[in-house]
């Protein structure tokens, strides 16, 4: 779960992986679809989707548990969450309560 450290570069994963940083991204684009920055926030956002699944948002707040899934600003998960999700993270939450 490297993607829940908000400094996770390309370089870095590459070397934990023992692979060409180049042809790591390649790979990324051609079996995701995304570029690296995309891949690693999907994977953030899916983590914030399950804390809020498990109830994390009744003991944290959303920016807290966007930090613990990775990302390293509030701007960068808003915008983030909004292109993978459709909308908003306090739309999703509500949305999401709405149905319980």
């Amino acid at each position: 779960q490297l993607y829940l450290q908000s400094d996770l570069s390309l370089n870095e994963l590459a070397r934990y992986l023992g692979a060409n940083a180049r042809e790591l991204s390649n790979y990324i684009n051609e079996n995701f679809g995304v570029n690296f920055n995309d891949y690693i926030n999907q994977k953030r956002v899916l983590a914030f989707e399950q804390k809020i699944a498990n109830g994390e948002q009744d003991k944290l707040t959303l920016l807290s548990l966007a930090y613990d899934s990775g990302f390293n600003s509030k701007a960068t998960f808003h915008r983030a969450f909004k292109k993978h999700k459709g909308i908003t993270p306090k739309e999703f939450v509500q949305a999401r309560h709405s149905r319980s």
